[in-house]
């Protein structure tokens, strides 16, 4: 049966790289992103008059409207019908509608990574490269490394994995509960970090593919994560592995004296649904 979170629900293959990435690039503020669902949560749609959510401004619903992603009909704002139709290539993607299924794509030079279980050993590892995410500014709301004690108790221990080649470690992931409570015991929290030596060699799309189907085959049903909006390459890394973005939480927490948005986005267990 096709679900929503079928890659090819209403027959339609996943879109094509390039027209995503052109999409992508239209919505270059987390504003836009949230003015998207807020015309397709409107019945009807907006009028272009019509009061718009707080940060969103007139020129951004003019540019997705341009952009092809909002249409203009009767007066109204809109998710066009045609584009939905025909799967929506972005606003699809945006609405969990549609996701690019896992392992699409993986760049050969990912061949010669072998992903592992994280042991003791790997710990030093796996600390410098979180520390590498912090120096970026756009992995984590952390400004420093609370060291390999605190990850430990973090992580669920049969969920930990490192992507390494030639004896280096490349990046990790890793698994955290969302909550205590025992009905949500299968919904669990996506921790992934490459070297930035490693970026762009397929490392990172070998890791995430493995972290969702060995987390598939343990029966749990849905991950979720939580990324800056100027974090493009991980946001990409995620929708690659099947993950759909539920929306964006604005102002959630403050980084460097400065509040910040983060994307959510999750991905649903087929074998569940």
């Amino acid at each position: 049966m096709s679900t929503p979170f079928s890659p090819r629900r209403n027959g339609a293959a996943p879109p094509a790289a390039d027209r995503i990435a052109a999409l992508f690039s239209a919505l270059s503020t987390p504003a836009r992103v949230a003015l998207v669902h807020h015309v397709a949560s409107t019945p009807g749609g907006v009028t272009s008059t019509a009061p718009l959510p707080r940060g969103c401004a007139r020129t951004d619903l003019a540019a997705l409207v341009e952009a092809g992603i909002l249409a203009e009909q009767g007066g109204m704002i809109v998710v066009p019908g045609a584009a939905r139709a025909a799967g929506s290539e972005l606003t699809d993607l945006l609405l969990g509608l549609a996701t690019i299924g896992i392992g699409s794509a993986i760049p050969t030079t990912s061949h010669h990574v072998t992903i592992r279980a994280a042991a003791a050993p790997d710990w030093d590892a796996i600390v410098a490269i979180y520390e590498d995410g912090i120096a970026t500014g756009n992995a984590t709301f952390d400004t420093r490394s609370a060291g390999a004690d605190a990850f430990d108790g973090r992580w669920l221990r049969e969920h930990r994995w490192v992507a390494e080649r030639d004896g280096t470690i490349l990046g990790w992931a890793a698994l955290s509960p969302t909550s205590v409570r025992p009905f949500f015991s299968g919904v669990l929290e996506v921790s992934i970090y490459i070297g930035g030596s490693a970026s762009g060699q397929g490392g990172g799309a070998r890791l995430l593919d493995h972290l969702v189907r060995h987390a598939d085959a343990a029966g749990l049903w849905t991950l979720q994560s939580s990324i800056f909006p100027e974090n493009r390459a991980s946001l990409a890394l995620h929708r690659k592995a099947g993950f759909r973005t539920v929306g964006v939480r604005q102002a959630i927490a403050r980084h460097h004296d400065h509040w910040r948005d983060t994307v959510i986005v999750e991905r649903r267990s087929p074998s569940v649904w």
